[in-house]
């Protein structure tokens, strides 16, 4: 119980810390020049590649139906609620979810890209709710929520 309390202690205050800048005076660095223009955060494609605009008049992908069963591990701690990332749907709704254990939560299902076949992620308040041990890997079945 002691090293799990010291290990999400330690991921805390890691996350709260901002990465060390080399180029800073405090490192007797030189300080790096104000860029003239606000930066654009969108990536570009590479030269010579053909990039499709959304087509507006297609329709919305399917909400998840079904059932399917998923590897789940600890997704960010720091996020609070009752979700799942997972490669499973395309976009938010609520699904149940039922462990091994038969124990079961309903969770909002977020989109993350990667094939069905990936892992999921899950709270920490899911996995609680589950009864499910923070550092293991977790198989989930997920099934429409109502």
């Amino acid at each position: 119980m002691r090293m799990i309390f010291f290990s999400l202690a330690s991921i805390s205050l890691l996350a709260a810390c901002e990465g060390i800048q080399l180029n800073s005076s405090v490192l007797n660095g030189r300080d790096a020049p104000a860029p003239s223009e606000p930066q654009d955060p969108m990536l570009q494609p590479a030269p010579g590649i053909d990039v499709a605009e959304a087509d507006p008049t297609m329709p919305a992908a399917p909400s998840f139906r079904g059932s399917a069963t998923t590897v789940a591990s600890l997704g960010d701690p720091s996020v609070p609620g009752m979700w799942m990332e997972t490669p499973l749907v395309a976009a938010e709704q609520q699904a149940l979810i039922r462990t091994g254990r038969n124990t079961e939560a309903v969770v909002t299902l977020k989109p993350v890209p990667g094939a069905e076949s990936g892992g999921s992620r899950l709270s920490i308040s899911a996995m609680r709710a589950l009864g499910l041990p923070l550092t293991e890997l977790a198989e989930v079945q997920v099934l429409p929520a109502g």
